[in-house]
């Protein structure tokens, strides 16, 4: 049996996307992204339920894995949010349980590189749907490598190299790979990355607050005032951390470009001091 092409396949997810899309829902997404990305205008549940018809119409289960993978990266390719979040939720749903997560990191990497994610949004869905899953279900192996992303020269990959590690927060296991990729990219001045280490401290703190305590103390300095504001409210001395950061000269603003520009501490520098705090955590 002929299966249709990615192309085509695409093409017709498209086409029942604009179907059902919402020309308010399209204004209320792209105001709330300030236009980073652009909208269709269709809800996540609306998403959902258009690929599960559209893959079941289709019969892509009979596809090879393989060439399913080739049908999601397809989708995470195109420019608009939805077809974005369909190739994502495609893989969440279909292929994490089948394919390696080998595999999956390679098409991940392949993503990051030519340029697929270029918004926190979408870049924040594969963290959340797709890598946290990875990790949750292959461990340390995993872990790693996606910690190896703080080095990266994409903004959004270094970005996913820490929201990821919010689904394990709670086992002290990944603490010390938690503590060197934040040690990596708390020199940062990018506000994305300075809010993807807060997501996690403020998550670590719910689980583990003397962790993150020692966290905020060890990087006070580099933390950005929407970090300490924000991401410490967990913590007992949140207030504390408040009026120090207020009186502490230069706090972290953004310096880099959307295409991920340069940090305070090159990335060599930085995964060097990472595998100097590796390399010195209890075994």
């Amino acid at each position: 049996m002929t299966h249709p092409s990615a192309a085509s396949l695409v093409a017709d997810l498209q086409a029942r996307l604009d179907a059902v899309a919402d020309p308010g829902t399209k204004a209320w997404f792209e105001n709330y992204l300030k236009h980073a990305i652009g909208y269709r205008g269709v809800k996540t549940p609306v998403v959902a339920r258009v690929v599960a018809e559209w893959r079941g119409e289709h019969g892509l289960e009979r596809l090879p894995d393989d060439d399913q993978l080739g049908v999601a990266r397809a989708l995470i390719r195109e420019s608009l949010a939805e077809d974005k979040f369909a190739g994502i939720l495609y893989m969440q749903k279909y292929l994490i349980r089948r394919l390696a997560p080998d595999r999956l990191l390679a098409a991940a990497e392949g993503l990051f590189a030519e340029g697929a994610f270029f918004d926190w949004s979408t870049s924040d869905w594969f963290s959340v749907r797709v890598l946290a899953p990875l990790i949750r279900r292959g461990g340390m192996a995993p872990a790693e490598r996606i910690a190896e992303w703080r080095a990266a020269g994409n903004l959004w990959q270094r970005r996913a190299a820490i929201v990821p590690f919010r689904a394990v927060v709670g086992d002290a296991s990944f603490h010390p790979l938690i503590a060197a990729t934040i040690a990596a990219l708390a020199g940062e001045r990018e506000r994305f990355i300075q809010t993807g280490i807060g997501w996690v401290v403020s998550d670590l703190a719910k689980a583990h607050p003397r962790v993150a305590a020692a966290l905020v103390e060890r990087h006070f300095d580099d933390l950005s005032v929407e970090v300490i504001r924000r991401h410490t409210r967990y913590l007992p001395d949140h207030e504390r951390y408040r009026k120090r950061k207020r009186g502490a000269p230069g706090a972290p603003v953004s310096t880099s470009s959307p295409g991920g520009g340069p940090a305070s501490r090159s990335p060599a520098k930085r995964n060097a001091h990472a595998r100097v705090l590796l390399r010195t955590r209890p075994s």
